[in-house]
Formats: structure tokens, sequence, C-alpha cells
């Protein structure tokens, strides 16, 4: 017996040196959907070579896999690393959509910096997967050329040009009409957008409450209470979509949801339209907007959005500390801020607003959900309610960390109240087990010091 198993043990590694030289001699077989992908700079050239030969084998959607792939054993095994790959960054689809994924860029990154890949098991097959510190340059060399193209605000310091965090801009930029934002300004504030002329946006996206209510869920006509936390409207012009599902495109998308929501405001636009068209005042400037007296929804929608592209809040102490000024955040706020991008923070929370780039679900959602005593529905599945598909179960929009320190309470379902009670979740329960590390309750303080002095200023004042 002993013999035998000693017999099966010399065959096994035999097997993997066997397949090791192989794979040396042969290398991963690069699909022609990778291979067919343009380059559009000699970086991303460069980084897609890299990839193709050393990370796309499980981090694609129509990965090449060896000859041996089609065993039952090495199947399995090399299935649930691409499947695993995938969901974690797909980095086919990060270079055919040519770097445009701040999070997808910043995740890459960090897995580069905290050398976690490739996984063991690839290496024990494939000796010379490792990654050289030259490659490690190049990729991060494309990383930073796409942040500084497509991303950046050009107002950071030298020290955190290439930082996954930008600091915000005084404005939007692509401007912002003043008349239209103006008017939207009135009807942000206007509560016959409700069916009983009691609630507007501002109710739960109060201007002096950080642009929410401070209630866990928020209440609506006839006080009726809603089943999800309202998310602040400043800074909400940087999110990918909007909604905690992201069923709305944008934020005139968004700004159509509540009036038509039974629970929300519970109305119909011929209804608002009907009220609104009294208001000899406000249809003069209406008309002097769009440039007719005839309401209609989609302008009413459209003038919302651009007030609420006023609502950026620049110049927090932390933006202050991106720009240059080291005295802005004290010493323990720069260890927060540099914990912050070592424990991969930074990743989910990347882009100008912290957040809103990305939909993520727990690493485990049944150990998440069973650790915070909620029974997953309808609220929880989030992003897989808008899109049916079942890869986008429990997906929820990453939450803007700007002026989080007044935007509570928090996650979607208002739950929390405590920023130290949620980074040690967030960080043992959303960061890849390949890059986690354990927090402790020092460093859990610093890290929260910094995001309390991450309020910034609307119009200049205060938040």
């Amino acid at each position: 017996m002993k013999k035998t198993i000693l017999i099966l043990i010399a065959l096994a590694i035999l097997g993997i040196v066997t397949l090791g030289i192989i794979n040396l001699m042969v290398g991963i077989p690069v699909p022609a959907s990778y291979a067919s992908i343009p380059a559009t700079t000699p970086e991303m050239e460069q980084a897609k070579a890299i990839i193709g030969t050393k990370c796309q084998m499980c981090h694609s959607h129509d990965p090449g896999v060896p000859f041996y792939a089609k065993m039952p054993a090495a199947s399995a095994m090399i299935g649930k690393h691409v499947q695993m790959g995938t969901e974690m960054s797909d980095l086919q689809q990060l270079l055919t959509d040519n770097g445009e994924d701040e999070v997808a860029l910043a995740k890459l990154e960090q897995s580069i910096k905290l050398d976690t890949m490739p996984i063991l098991p690839f290496l024990a097959m494939h000796w010379n997967g490792k990654l050289k510190a030259s490659e490690k340059q190049a990729l991060l060399a494309w990383i930073h050329q796409v942040r500084a193209a497509k991303y950046s605000t050009g107002l950071a310091s030298t020290e955190f040009e290439s930082n996954p965090v930008q600091p915000l801009p005084d404005a939007w930029p692509g401007g912002v009409t003043a008349a239209k934002a103006k008017l939207g300004n009135r009807l942000y504030h206007d509560v016959r957008l409700s069916g009983d002329d009691t609630i507007s946006c501002a109710s739960c996206h109060d201007l002096k409450k950080g642009g929410t209510d401070h209630a866990q869920f928020s209440t609506g006509v006839r006080n009726q209470i809603g089943g999800i936390n309202a998310p602040t409207s400043f800074n909400a012009m940087f999110n990918v979509l909007q909604f905690w599902d992201g069923r709305a495109t944008d934020l005139a998308d968004q700004a159509g949801g509540p009036p038509l929501n039974p629970i929300e405001m519970d109305t119909n636009w011929e209804q608002v339209i009907e009220k609104l068209t009294k208001d000899a005042e406000l249809t003069k400037l209406y008309e002097a907007v769009f440039g007719t007296s005839q309401w209609n929804d989609q302008n009413i929608k459209d003038a919302i959005a651009e007030f609420e592209k006023t609502l950026i809040t620049p110049n927090s102490a932390l933006d202050k500390y991106l720009k240059g000024d080291s005295d802005a955040l004290t010493e323990a706020e720069q260890m927060g801020f540099a914990l912050f991008n070592e424990h991969s923070c930074v990743t989910c929370h990347a882009g100008k607003a912290m957040g809103g780039q990305s939909f993520e679900k727990p690493v485990d959602p049944k150990a998440y959900y069973a650790f915070r005593g909620i029974d997953p529905g309808e609220a929880e599945f989030g992003r897989f309610n808008a899109t049916k598909d079942e890869a986008d179960r429990y997906k929820l929009k990453v939450p803007l960390l700007r002026n989080i320190a007044v935007t509570g309470p928090y996650l979607h379902d208002g739950n929390i109240t405590d920023l130290k009670e949620i980074v040690p979740i967030m960080n043992n329960h959303f960061v890849p087990k390949l890059n986690r590390k354990p927090l402790s309750d020092d460093e859990v303080d610093m890290i929260v010091s910094m995001l309390i002095k991450n309020s910034g200023r609307l119009n200049g004042e205060p938040i």
C-alpha cells in the first residue's frame, strides 16, 4: 500500500514536471479574440503582450488554454480558476475597452504591487509565469498612461499624479448652463413633483445634510418608508450609473424614477406638468431655457440633472493633500491614506468621487450576510435586479466616500452609523483573500481619521 502511494506520488510529480516543461516550451495559447485587440499605444502593445502570455488564461472571458485542459481533473481546476479570475478582473475586456475602467485598472495595479498574481497552482504548471520586475514596470506604465489620459484632473502633485484617487475638480468638466441649473435648482426643491405636494428631491437629498436625509430609509408620500438607503446627490454626476442597482444611465434618467415610484412621490408626469404649467413665473424661466412654454418630462429631468452637476464638493483637506499641501493632513491622517491604498480600499473606491465606478459583491455573499444578520432579498440582489444576469446577483454600486463623515447612516441598508465598524467589515468581506491583510484597531482609526477629512465645500461653503 505504501509502495503504491509512493508510486502515485512519483507519477504525479513526473506529470507536473512534464507538463511544466511542455508549457515552458510552448507557452499559453492566445485565442484570436485576444490577439485581434488593437493596441493604441506602444505601452498598451507591451501590456497586451505580457497579459496575453501570463494573465489572460485566467482573466479572460475567452481564455486560451493548454491542450491538457480537456482532461477531467485539469478541466475542473482550470474552469474554477477562470471563473474566479474573470470575476476579480476581466483583463481581456479591460484591453478591449482600451483601459476605460478605473476600478479594473486599480485592481490590476494592486495585484502587481502586492505580487499576488499569478497564483501558486498556475506557477506550479507554468514555471515562467511569474511577472518579472521589468514586466511589472511595463504594466504599471500602461496603467498610469491610461489614468493620466482618461481620469486625471491634472490637479494632483507629482507624488499622487498616478494615484487611483484624484482631487475633485472645482466644477463639472463639461461645463454647466447657468439658466438651466437655476431652473433645475427650483425643480429639485419643488414638492409639486410629488402626488400630494409633500415630497421633493431635496426631501431625501437635502443639501444641508450632505445630499442625504440622514435616515436609514427615506420617507415618501403618505409617510411611506422606502426599502434602501438614499445615496448622496453630492458628486453623483461621477457615478458610472445611478441607483444602487445601476438601473438609471445618468442623472436625468435617475431624476425620472422617484416621481413615478408609488412609495416615494407617487405621481405621473401629466399631473406634474399640469401643476407646473399654472406657475407663470416658473414657466417663464422654463421657456427661457428650452424655448417653449410647453412643459415635458424630459426637460424637467434634464434641468434637474443640470443642477445636480453643480453639486461638486472640492477642496477637502484630502484634496489639498493630494494637490501637494503636506500640512493639510496630520501624520496619522496621511498614514490613513497610505493604508487606504495598501489595504486595497483604493481599488473599488477609485476615481474622483472615491467610488461609484463599479458594482461589487462580497467575496462570500452567504458568509457576509450571515455575519450582518441579513436574509438577502431584492435590495441585496443589487445589479441583478436590473440586468437579470446571475453573475450580477449581490453586486451593489460602490458608494462614494466623498463627504462620508456627513452622509451616514451607511451601506445600502443604512444599518451602520460608525465608520470604525465599516472599515474592518469591508476589509474582511470585500477585499479578495489573496490581497487581504489584517487591519489593527490603530490602523482602522487612521483610515477613519483620513475619511473624516474628506468633506469638501459646496459653492465655496464647508459642508
